[in-house]
């Protein structure tokens, strides 16, 4: 079972595994939470978020508006960046 999830997109494993490789061509340095990040919940807005790569938004137009995070455990969490909602995380 894979704890993957989405809100309403629907990414096949090709995808997942080319968006994975984009990002950490380039990550961030990796945030550490106190949270459990999930699809819904709202991280903290200390957290620095970063535009997805324009790659990304290429493989999966619907995630245009939507920024992101690496976690210290090496997922990439996509988030609305108005109301700081996790909508998908990949996992490593």
């Amino acid at each position: 079972m894979s704890d993957e999830t989405t809100a309403s997109v629907n990414i096949t494993t090709e995808q997942r595994t080319e968006i994975h490789e984009v990002i950490v061509q380039d990550a961030p340095p990796p945030v550490d939470l106190d949270i459990n990040v999930s699809v819904g919940v709202e991280v903290p807005r200390t957290v620095e978020l970063r535009p997805l790569p324009p790659r990304v938004i290429e493989i999966v137009p619907q995630y245009r508006s939507y920024q992101f995070f690496v976690l210290a455990d090496g997922r990439i969490i996509i988030v609305q960046p108005k109301t700081y909602k996790v909508v998908y995380v990949l996992t490593a």
